[in-house]
């Protein structure tokens, strides 16, 4: 359950931003962190979910982001109860290669899962990966619905040129949400600026709140916002946001595309890999 979009930042960055929609009775999550991802001493930067030990969202000082959605899809009803987290695959991915690529994220999912077969034992799942280029930002899904593994470049690289782009999910369905994409590409794909992209990230429709970018329904609501900035030739910065249930809830702020702000949240930052 997850809102995600891209913009480009400069003439060859990006900037990523995260909602995590998490069913409430779960722990908080723990903030960014930089730790070293691999024998090399490459750092990354990733917050941890307390509950499964994994993470939703990490990003490398080479400059890749990764990201991880939840797939709810027909396809994947009825399946039987997960082995692994889908939290795994982030710290596994950069610990196989903190530089990856996203022209090569699909054959590094399979490897670190141990192969197609192996899919299974994890419940569906979209991995998201994103780098800088020198024509702009390239963008690669590698996506599992239960039945069918997919990959490739979405946008930017062998796609073209890279444009904004959305990404969303939701436990009542991913096909439901589909608004909040025609959302995006109402505000953020006519003006891709960071602050048209917050606004979005903290819209909240007062009559459809369950579907909302800035969700909340009785068993689960959007719990944090993660913006990375990764600009030309800049170390990656990742902020991270709690946001209060006061404010996912509509009781103050979030409210509009204009809302600027997420009523005092505090932001942990990460600038500096250390």
């Amino acid at each position: 359950m997850c809102t995600v979009s891209i913009i480009s930042w400069g003439r060859s960055g990006y900037r990523l931003v995260h909602n995590r929609d998490e069913q409430r009775r779960r722990s908080a999550g723990r903030p960014p962190e930089a730790r070293r991802a691999s024998a090399a001493g490459v750092c990354v930067t990733m917050p941890t979910d307390p509950d499964s030990g994994g993470t939703w969202i990490g990003t490398s000082e080479l400059g890749t982001t990764l990201c991880v959605l939840n797939v709810n899809t027909p396809a994947g009803a009825g399946r039987p109860a997960p082995v692994r987290s889908r939290g795994v695959l982030i710290p596994e991915l950069f610990e196989n290669d903190p530089g990856l690529s996203p022209g090569e994220l699909g054959g590094a999912v399979l490897r670190v899962v141990g192969g197609e077969a192996r899919l299974s034992g994890l419940a569906p799942f979209r991995v998201l990966a994103v780098g800088r280029g020198e024509g702009g930002p390239a963008v690669a899904s590698a996506r599992w619905d239960g039945l069918r593994f997919e990959s490739g470049v979405v946008s930017g690289g062998a796609a073209g040129l890279c444009r904004p782009v959305c990404f969303v999910s939701s436990g009542l369905g991913d096909e439901l949400v589909e608004p909040r994409v025609a959302l995006f590409e109402r505000l953020v794909g006519a003006c891709p600026t960071g602050a048209v992209q917050d606004a979005f990230h903290r819209h909240r429709w007062a009559d459809r709140p369950a579907i909302s970018v800035m969700m909340s329904r009785e068993r689960a609501r959007t719990v944090a916002i993660t913006t990375v900035e990764a600009g030309d030739g800049a170390r990656p910065s990742m902020a991270y946001e709690p946001v209060p249930e006061a404010v996912s809830d509509g009781a103050s702020g979030g409210g509009s595309a204009g809302c600027g702000s997420l009523g005092g949240a505090r932001a942990a930052t990460v600038r500096d890999h250390a």
